[in-house]
């Protein structure tokens, strides 16, 4: 007879959010869009790659308010990981994958390990991030020239 076992507590889990959108622009594309230093200022804000470390960056999150981060894996065409860091809260990490589709393709954005505080913070600049990338993966959108890929940090 199997005998169970529990345990006094609960597990406690940082809060996550998770995002899907189908997109009407070839996984190619949706890449470059995430990816590209000169077309990631369209729709995700300001954003500034390193000149010292390959794949760090530092994006604008808020009115006076950033984040820094270094992408610490990457598979290209299809996910990348990154660690966002905002003193004083806690490290987050954001995990995004491009999903070919019949039509189209699928972006699936993972934030998770946020302080409980500041989940409605990363929500709202998610879900006006996301909406823009939409429009700019339909050529709905201007695509401004963004920051370049410093040479130092791969760029050409």
């Amino acid at each position: 007879m199997a005998r169970t076992t529990t345990h006094p507590g609960r597990t406690v889990r940082a809060p996550q959010l998770r995002y899907v959108r189908t997109l009407i622009c070839d996984a190619d594309r949706l890449w470059n869009l995430i990816t590209r230093p000169e077309l990631l200022g369209s729709w995700l804000g300001s954003t500034q790659l390193s000149d010292t470390q390959y794949g760090g960056f530092l994006v604008a999150t808020g009115p006076q308010e950033h984040e820094t981060g270094l992408v610490t894996t990457c598979d290209p065409p299809h996910y990348f990981q990154a660690d966002f860091d905002n003193p004083p809260h806690g490290p987050s990490t954001v995990l995004v994958d491009v999903v070919p589709a019949r039509t189209g393709s699928h972006l699936i954005l993972t934030h998770g390990g946020i302080s409980p505080g500041r989940v409605h913070h990363y929500d709202v600049f998610w879900t006006r991030a996301l909406d823009r990338l939409t429009q700019a993966a339909a050529g709905n959108a201007p695509l401004s020239k963004g920051t370049q890929l410093p040479t130092s940090a791969g760029g050409t």
